[in-house]
């Protein structure tokens, strides 16, 4: 799941489905066929019978559950903590403990680098002197090996043990070991709220709640995600963190940002291109690689695997909210006002 060189993968085909999708569907027992599922992930539908439906080209996912609902919600409520669900409070809390060290802890730390500070130092300097060229004993006299054996003394310097705390925290290439969880400060959090208070919309975009990240709010619909992730944060992300004093840090979280909302307009566009697919695809792994390091702490799930395959579909497909399942959940939503008085078997 973690694999992001799409180049290593081992792709299935339609042939091999069918021939699994088949041995499923003969097995005598439920216990056998539990196993053959778990074994392939593949079960029989009457599908299968078409001669034309490929169980593998014709395939899509659910732009609207598995990026709006799955990548976007993700980083919002799971990544960023605004509106974290009870289970990933818990797990913050957690991971805060056992960050958290006594003043035993630091003591015996401070002595354990210490004591391994000079054991290095100790190291360097006997190699140091492994290292001198001396000529062979039988052509030297005893005097010229006193001589020389003071004048080596006398200037081999000591190496002086490298102090581990100065690390360039401007060096491109360093990512500091932080494990602790992240999440906005409370005046971030609120700069985000007034903009989307104070944000000028099109009458026919649905502003997101002004209090996002508490409960009262309720569930944010697919359609706020994706109205925060395209109009809001755009606007208001880059005064935390495209700044010229921000740290290495908030420019790894904005280079992150950056690259998930690039791909968001794409994936979410009515128009696309062999190009456009491509550029998605690069932003998105540059975004999962950036996760992998931000954020240690959380797993990838299996969203962020399946929406590696985007920008094949994109080729294949075309734009994918063509496909979304926005006109049949409008269509469920009617179904589920209708009043059927409670007697919907008799109709």
């Amino acid at each position: 799941m973690e694999d992001l060189n799409l180049q290593s993968w081992q792709l299935r085909n339609s042939a091999e489905v069918r021939a699994q999708a088949d041995t499923w569907l003969h097995q005598s027992t439920k216990a056998g066929r539990e196993a053959q599922e778990t074994a392939t992930g593949v079960r029989w539908t009457p599908l299968h019978r078409l001669s034309y439906w490929d169980p593998v080209k014709h395939v899509i996912l659910g732009f609207m559950h598995n990026w709006l609902e799955g990548i976007l919600k993700h980083h919002l409520r799971t990544l960023w903590g605004i509106g974290r669900d009870e289970n990933e409070t818990q797990k913050v809390r957690e991971v805060d403990q056992d960050e958290q060290w006594t003043e035993e802890d630091v003591s015996d730390s401070a002595s354990e680098l210490d004591g391994l500070r000079q054991e290095a130092a100790e190291h360097d300097i006997e190699a140091a002197r492994e290292m001198q060229v001396t000529p062979p004993p039988s052509s030297r006299s005893p005097s010229h090996l006193t001589a020389e054996s003071s004048n080596s003394s006398s200037t081999i310097t000591p190496p002086q043990p490298r102090n581990f705390d100065d690390l360039d925290d401007d060096d491109p290439d360093y990512m500091p070991l932080n494990t602790t969880p992240f999440s906005f400060t409370d005046e971030e959090l609120q700069a985000i709220r007034n903009c989307i208070h104070d944000v000028t919309l099109p009458t026919w975009v649905q502003r997101p709640p002004t209090n996002l990240g508490e409960p009262s709010h309720g569930k944010l619909k697919a359609q706020e995600y994706l109205v925060l992730f395209t109009c809001i944060f755009p606007l208001i992300i880059p005064e935390f963190w495209h700044t010229p004093g921000a740290s290495n840090l908030l420019r790894q979280h904005f280079h992150c940002f950056h690259n998930l909302v690039s791909a968001t307009n794409i994936i979410s566009s009515f128009k696309t291109s062999n190009a456009d697919a491509d550029a998605y695809t690069q932003h998105y792994i540059q975004y999962r690689e950036a996760i992998q390091q931000l954020f240690p702490y959380h797993q990838s799930k299996p969203n962020h695997h399946y929406a590696m395959h985007n920008g094949d579909l994109l080729k294949y497909w075309g734009p994918l909210p063509s496909f979304s399942e926005f006109p049949g959940e409008r269509l469920n939503g009617m179904f589920q006002k209708i009043n059927t008085n409670r007697r919907l078997s008799m109709f």
